[in-house]
């Protein structure tokens, strides 16, 4: 279905705070924006100078101290208990700009300032009159069956789209035909979009058309039963606002929301909708029942055993619309929602994240991704008021490891002796500038480097090679991705982005920046849950066809960073290992915390031995797709030939990476089983 486009997606929590509290938060937040004295404003709190950043932060939180009657210590923040409606306030800069209450029902819609973007709308439940409830989808009854299906826990609910009217009704005959099992409802639901406006005594109603949509259940039982609990709503808008759901017209949203007034800071980043991802039993049943509906096919495969964290082993297929957007104008792109991506996927082993997710709680939406323009900006923003405030969202925390450390190769290619290099590595571990794994602090100036003590044997080399190891060694801090990304972006960006943990991944021109939320919708800490993921994708305006022409920017460009996927799965075992550690800590249990660092070292390792194999499966993925886009566009058969002959070499080159990575996972898998069988 080429009209498919996101829409907006629901949430249940068990809870939401009257609309006034929410209202007060946001007016509280504007009163800190508008001080100025470390305003950033031109999109959330900005580094100025290396020394700058904390005391602003610091003045922002004394500042905030004088605004809020509701004032948490930063230091205790912890990423379970929240209200997802105050996280995204807080931490996005979002607002709330429509509310339903119902017999049964009460929803907000959030969004960021721009309104035909990522639409969150947050539903709980308060009371169970669903007899007189007007609306299908703020029945109380989808919050009991969703609840019903997840052992009694909040979660993304509804993953809604956005067809033309002539795809809706052909979508709703396909379930009718190939997936009956799973339609929620059996007809069409209808709404009126209408409004009463009063002028000069008189009352008029205004039709804005009709909001037409209806609900299936995303996945199916092992038994081949309906899985009740998370639902896809498809919809579709006619009349003078189709298309243009927002601030005016949040029933185009979903029928029954009234506006709320909204006004953002000027530090509101906008987000748009970039996919959807499900953790599920039948990865291959997924795929086959929305291929049949909306006629989506696989875009990327991640095969199985080469995701693999240790003993964790999923395998993920990326499925999607053919997006008929045809452009070379980069905001065009950016803010597109046409092109439909959900990432589906399942475990093959009963260890790690997918697994104890649906284990845990059953199938269901793993994350929601969104794009913004500036990661970097955006992460900041966000760590800088949770600290400023206490409230919003932590992210996942990733090794400095992958970003790079010191070693003696990178110094003896840089024209030391081994001798030099052993000796500088040894001494900046020695003098703790370094961990004993190499990893350089991140704050090292170079006096600190030029200070470090060295026998006489090698000090009149280390002097006349001072700023080649000055070089290397602070380059160390990101040289992973600096051999990526080359001079493309100066030390101050590599830097943020370190500092940030914001994810890099590159495919041929095209930069991939990611960063992963804490879970969301916990209420324990431990227990799995969903989360966020925002991304930044750079696309590459250098590419042209045959006859040198632009072609038009893929959509998805950068892909969906095969290397930082693996570093995400890695990076939640690594989290959870940790817990791990500091809880046998806490419980005097030495014996099961020297365990767990063991793990984190394990799968420290796996990343870092990954990494340069992810890197040619990249490589190889892009110059397959860019000689396949080549062939397309070619004018005769003989360029055809030669760029699908290609094509053809970078799939053989892919596959041997991939088989690469598969031996790789299979020796760490080993060895996390070994850690966890010792006594």
């Amino acid at each position: 279905m080429s009209s498919c486009r996101f829409h907006h997606t629901q949430m249940f929590q068990s809870e939401l705070k009257p609309l006034a509290e929410y209202k007060k938060l946001e007016a509280d937040l504007c009163t800190l924006a508008a001080k100025g004295s470390y305003d950033p404003f031109s999109g959330g709190m900005r580094f100025l100078d290396s020394n700058a950043l904390p005391e602003r932060v610091k003045e922002g939180r004394e500042m905030w101290k004088t605004i809020s009657d509701d004032v948490k210590d930063p230091e205790e923040f912890k990423s379970n208990a929240q209200d997802i409606v105050e996280q995204l306030i807080v931490g996005a800069g979002w607002r709330v700009t429509a509310e339903y209450v119902g017999p049964s029902t009460r929803s907000l819609l959030v969004c960021s300032n721009d309104p035909c973007g990522q639409k969150c709308v947050v539903t709980s439940k308060i009371g169970d009159n669903d007899a007189d409830e007007p609306y299908h989808h703020f029945r109380a009854a989808y919050m009991d069956t969703f609840r019903a299906s997840h052992v009694g826990r909040d979660g993304i609910a509804v993953l809604g789209f956005e067809l033309d009217a002539d795809e809706l009704e052909s979508c709703f005959k396909n379930y009718e035909l190939k997936h009956p099992k799973l339609l929620v409802n059996k007809s069409l639901n209808k709404y009126r979009d209408s409004r009463h406006v009063t002028s000069n005594g008189t009352t008029k109603e205004l039709d804005f058309g009709t909001f037409t949509s209806f609900d299936v259940c995303a996945y199916y039982l092992a038994n081949g039963e309906a899985d009740l609990g998370t639902v896809v709503r498809f919809s579709s808008r006619t009349g003078a606002f189709a298309h243009k759901a927002g601030f005016g017209n949040p029933q185009g949203v979903l029928p029954g929301f009234e506006d709320v007034p909204a006004k953002y800071d000027g530090t509101s980043i906008a987000a748009y909708s970039d996919h959807w991802v499900s953790n599920v039993l039948d990865r291959k049943s997924f795929l086959k029942t929305l291929e049949d509906v909306l006629g989506f096919t696989p875009k990327v495969d991640f095969n199985a055993g080469v995701v693999a964290a240790g003993e964790a082993i999923i395998e993920s297929t990326v499925t999607g619309n053919t997006s008929t957007l045809n452009t070379t104008d980069m905001q065009t792109v950016f803010e597109d929602q046409s092109q439909v991506y959900l990432p589906i996927n399942n475990a093959l082993s009963e260890v790690g994240h997918v697994f104890g997710f649906i284990n845990e709680m059953g199938q269901g939406v793993q994350h929601l991704a969104c794009r913004v323009a500036d990661l970097t900006m955006f992460v900041e923003r966000v760590n800088n008021y949770r600290k400023m405030t206490g409230k919003g969202f932590s992210f996942l925390k990733i090794p400095r490891s992958y970003y790079g450390r010191l070693t003696e190769k990178d110094l003896v290619a840089a024209g030391c002796s081994e001798e030099l290099a052993n000796a500088v590595v040894a001494a900046m571990i020695g003098e703790n500038k370094a961990t004993p794994t190499g990893v350089v602090n991140l704050e090292i100036t170079d006096d600190e480097i030029k200070a470090i003590a060295l026998a006489d044997a090698v000090k009149k080399e280390f002097d006349e090679k001072l700023s080649q190891v000055v070089e290397v060694v602070k380059r160390s801090r990101y040289v992973n991705m600096y051999k990526l990304l080359k001079d493309h972006i100066n030390e101050g960006t590599y830097l943020k982005i370190v500092t940030n943990q914001v994810l890099v991944d590159i495919q041929g021109q095209d930069i991939l920046y990611q960063i992963f939320t804490s879970n969301i919708l916990q209420k324990n800490a431990g227990e799995e849950a969903p989360f966020f993921e925002f991304i930044q994708r750079v696309c590459s305006a250098s590419v042209c066809s045959a006859d040198g022409k632009p072609l038009k920017i893929r959509p998805g460009c950068g892909g969906f960073g095969i290397r930082n996927f693996l570093t995400l799965f890695l990076s939640i075992e690594v989290s959870k290992a940790m817990l791990g550690v500091e809880e046998a800590v806490k419980a005097g249990d030495e014996k099961t915390a020297a365990k767990q660092n063991k793990v984190v070292d394990a799968l420290t390792a796996q990343l870092e031995e990954s990494n340069p194999i992810l890197t040619g499966i990249s490589d190889a993925m892009t110059a397959e797709a860019d000689h396949l886009d080549f062939a397309a566009e070619a004018t005769n058969e003989e360029d055809k030939a030669k760029h699908l002959a290609k094509a053809e070499e970078f799939r053989k080159e892919k596959e041997h990476g991939n088989e690469l990575l598969k031996e790789t996972s299979d020796r760490y898998k080993a060895l996390l089983s070994k850690i966890r069988t010792e006594e």
